[in-house]
């Protein structure tokens, strides 16, 4: 009978603990636009400007946002503005072609960051801010 008892409070702490759990992953972890689901990403390569523009490999936006693009580091709390944007519906988005208001020198470092709406802010996920440096060749 103890034993069954102790099977019993166990089971009900598993359960507990699952239930707990699931409702912390249904809610979504960081800012994904207010809906749970899939968080902002960005994948961005080293690469040579073609013309005025860069291409952002992939980028994926949970609800319409704009993918930025930085001279420096927008996480640090520069007062940076971006040197091209593309505006961005929510889903994913491959090969997206950014035009630069003035094309960095070689060996320069940028920074490719999803931002919500037109208000400047990213998105931001467990790890951080929906973002990836990425060097101009």
């Amino acid at each position: 009978m103890i034993r069954s008892k102790s099977l019993s409070a166990a089971a009900g702490a598993l359960a507990a603990t699952f239930f707990l759990a699931g409702g912390a992953l249904a809610a979504g972890f960081g800012d994904t636009g207010g809906t749970p689901g899939t968080q902002a990403s960005v994948i961005a390569m080293n690469q040579k400007p073609k013309s005025d523009s860069v291409s952002i490999t992939y980028a994926f936006a949970p609800k319409e946002g704009t993918l930025a693009i930085y001279a420096k580091d927008p996480s640090r709390g520069a007062e940076a503005k971006p040197l091209g944007e593309a505006q961005l519906t929510p889903g994913d988005h491959r090969d997206i072609g950014v035009k630069l208001a003035d094309v960095p020198k070689s060996g320069t470092r940028l920074w490719a960051v999803i931002e919500q709406g037109k208000n400047g802010k990213p998105f931001t996920n467990m790890d951080g801010p929906a973002e990836q440096s990425f060097k101009v060749m």
